[in-house]
């Protein structure tokens, strides 16, 4: 007679065996990232929405860009630049003065306060003098001390950081809300952050994430008694390499704890293991938020089927391409407003998952790594030896207020796969003519020639390769 451990060992090896062959064939036959629904974009094929093409054009796609060693360092030397925003919230001071917060407060205003000009909220209804105050109060300035204790804590479900403690929207026109300029981002479950402070109305927690500083919703986080609660440094993690990762609270798959995108990291308590229910699961620590608002720990469940990895993926070109079109088609989201991903949170997301921290804004991001194309370099012909020095699906390119990955060169023209609202098809300067594509897409750059700003390739300011230098030299795609 088989034994019960055997069976249920069998049976998951079963499941690894389906799953690896649906992703193959998911990849190899083309229905991958669900770019079948939408139509194609000017120059661009069917076979191109598939990651294979770009791969199969590298010589060798499987060598490691960087190792996880300078990878490491890379981020420590870009935790070090201030521009960036980026922070280690573990390393963060405990205590902060009065001036020291209301400085931080300052400089939210200055960027994103009232200024000339009027700003819109919801029904298109104008932010007045009345609003503009309210936003001041709701800061709560008055309740801090001279030296103030921070919290820690961690977020329980994937939230908004807004710029200030509101729900309300700030929109240049009453009749476009795709533009926030309150919504900084989103973050996910099990992110760490520093609490400064807390609004009049008790609601939302001034914090400070690993890339951004704003205001986040109480009920969306749970406060650390003591720091050393979030400092446990366990030994292995899960990396979630789906677009989006189901994670329940059950071993049966049938609570629902949150989902996690791509880039999001987990401790790992336990692997598959022969005494589970009928489909194995990892088993991962998860916070969740006491009646009390203190932070507690439970287990997570992840089906043995969903998309995670242990640990980081090795930065190979192969594997950037994997996860870039895992996320092919999916909804443009100016600060992940309604769920989607902007241009730069998608660059973002897809590096997280080789354990490389990039800064969430497109300007800064295009700071990173190796520069292609100097500064003061805007010609034509500087452009184009700038790109065939390019490694595919290692570069980024930037255009002001967007960013793309390069993905390399067919037939003369150069592609690259970014998430975009829209380009230009005609028009003035001042009165463009735009066509919404709201979603993460393969293009060529010559996208946007017929508008009056000029296609993506006229437009670009920064091309920086992330990747050991020596690549520059000896990897090169195929034509």
């Amino acid at each position: 007679m088989i034994s019960s451990g055997i069976l249920i060992l069998f049976m998951r090896t079963r499941w690894q065996l389906i799953m690896k062959i649906l992703f193959i064939w998911f990849i190899w036959t083309g229905i991958y990232g669900n770019s079948f629904a939408f139509p194609l974009l000017p120059n661009v094929s069917q076979k191109m929405e598939n990651p294979s093409f770009w791969i199969n054009k590298i010589k060798n796609p499987d060598l490691i860009l960087l190792s996880f060693e300078k990878i490491q360092k890379m981020n420590e030397e870009n935790l070090k630049r201030k521009e960036f925003y980026l922070c280690s919230v573990r390393l963060m001071k405990e205590d902060w003065t009065k001036e020291e917060i209301l400085n931080l407060l300052k400089e939210d205003w200055e960027g994103f306060g009232q200024k000339p000009g009027m700003r819109y909220g919801r029904n298109g209804i104008p932010l007045g003098e009345s609003f503009w105050n309210g936003i001041k109060e709701n800061w709560n300035q008055e309740t801090l001390k001279e030296t103030n204790r921070i919290l820690f804590g961690m977020v329980i479900k994937r939230t908004d950081i807004r710029v200030f403690p509101t729900d309300e929207l700030s929109l240049a026109s009453p009749n476009h809300s795709d533009f926030d300029q309150f919504q900084h981002s989103m973050i996910g479950p099990g992110s760490l952050v520093g609490i400064y402070h807390f609004s009049r109305d008790h609601r939302w927690a001034y914090v400070q994430t690993s890339f951004i500083r704003g205001w986040i919703r109480v009920e969306d986080l749970a406060i650390a008694r003591r720091k050393e609660e979030i400092l446990e440094d366990e030994k292995e993690f899960l990396v979630t390499t789906g677009n989006f990762v189901k994670i329940y609270k059950d071993p049966f798959f049938k609570d629902l704890a949150f989902t996690a995108q791509m880039g999001s990291k987990f401790p790992l308590l336990s692997p598959p293991g022969p005494a589970q229910t009928f489909v194995p699961s990892y088993i991962v620590k998860i916070p969740q938020r006491m009646p009390d608002g203190f932070l507690s720990f439970r287990n997570g469940y992840i089906p043995i089927y969903e998309d995670i990895h242990r640990g980081f993926l090795p930065y190979t070109q192969k594997n950037v391409a994997l996860q870039a079109f895992k996320m092919l088609s999916y909804p443009y989201g100016w600060g992940e407003m309604g769920g989607g991903r902007d241009c730069s949170r998608f660059i973002m997301d897809l590096f997280n998952t080789f354990g490389i921290f990039l800064p969430r804004n497109s300007k800064f991001q295009a700071m990173v790594g190796t520069p292609l194309l100097s500064k003061d370099a805007w010609r034509e012909k500087e452009k184009l030896l700038a790109l065939d020095r390019a490694v595919p699906l290692a570069t980024l390119i930037r255009t002001p207020g967007h960013i793309m990955l390069y993905l390399g060169k067919h037939r003369g023209k150069y592609y690259v796969i970014h998430s975009l609202w829209g380009f230009q098809t005609g028009g003035d300067w001042i009165h463009p003519s735009v066509k919404k594509v709201g979603r993460v897409i393969v293009s060529d750059l010559s996208l946007g020639k017929e508008g009056p700003h000029g296609s993506l390739f006229d437009r670009i300011t920064e091309i920086q390769f992330i990747g050991d230098e020596s690549f520059l030299m000896e990897q090169k795609g195929s034509p």
